[in-house]
């Protein structure tokens, strides 16, 4: 990657509302890079947890042949994380609280993944 990732990732949790973290991740995990305005926002440990189930995820729709999955999310009372299938083997995610708008979340998400396909 020649430019920098960090661009889109904050952009990124800026640009939704209540945005609480965004983060760059490999499907292993590791952080690419990770934006977290909000106190408390434990982007790193969201990464950890959630890339198993994300790659069960991809697997998943493989074994459906759905094809390549799009997004994943989960919705709960106190907020929401979604996250977008990226270009490299990468994954791209934001939390926002619980009023959100999941349409906004999608745009921005979209948006974000077109900026980190051109790096």
């Amino acid at each position: 990657m020649g430019r920098n990732p960090a661009t889109p990732v904050s952009r990124l949790v800026q640009e939704v509302r209540h945005g609480r973290g965004a983060l760059l991740m490999g499907a292993d995990g590791v952080l690419v890079e990770q934006a977290a305005p909000v106190a408390g926002a434990d982007v790193e440990a969201v990464a950890g947890e959630y890339a198993s189930l994300l790659r069960h995820v991809r697997s998943l729709a493989t074994e459906l042949d759905w094809g390549s999955p799009k997004s994943f999310s989960v919705r709960g009372t106190g907020g929401q994380l979604v996250f977008a299938f990226a270009p490299r083997d990468l994954l791209l995610g934001v939390e926002t609280g619980p009023t959100g708008l999941c349409g906004q979340v999608r745009y921005a998400l979209s948006r974000a993944l077109s900026q980190i396909g051109n790096l």
